[in-house]
């Protein structure tokens, strides 16, 4: 698993990218990624998910991969990683609601995490 790191640079969840999911630091279920949307738990859309980075309804950076490019913020340093969590269990899918369309890019973090 990958580590996501926030505005400040902490790591707030994981990327597992087998399973296309975003996990606690815990390992539980947060969110899973279909194509470029991000889905929470409920199945409801909190973001999109490109070129390594998520984005909110806003188009604020949410959270970013070490790999992540074209974020349009400064990123901060990266803080150390967290011992990462054991294998999470994957969960079945819940229905999905419809994508909402795509706004603008910010150049500015989102202040709150949407899982």
């Amino acid at each position: 698993m990958e580590p996501l790191y926030d505005r400040q640079g902490r790591v707030r969840a994981w990327l597992h990218a087998e399973h296309a999911r975003i996990v606690s630091l815990q390992g539980s279920h947060l969110a899973s990624i279909d194509g470029h949307s991000v889905y929470d738990s409920n199945g409801q859309h909190i973001g999109w998910w490109k070129h390594g980075h998520m984005r909110n309804s806003r188009g604020a950076v949410v959270v970013w991969a070490s790999d992540a490019f074209g974020l349009g913020v400064i990123r901060p340093p990266q803080m150390p990683s967290p011992a990462e969590p054991e294998a999470p269990v994957v969960e079945g899918f819940q229905a999905r609601a419809t994508t909402p369309a795509h706004p603008a890019r910010s150049a500015s973090w989102a202040v709150e995490l949407p899982f």
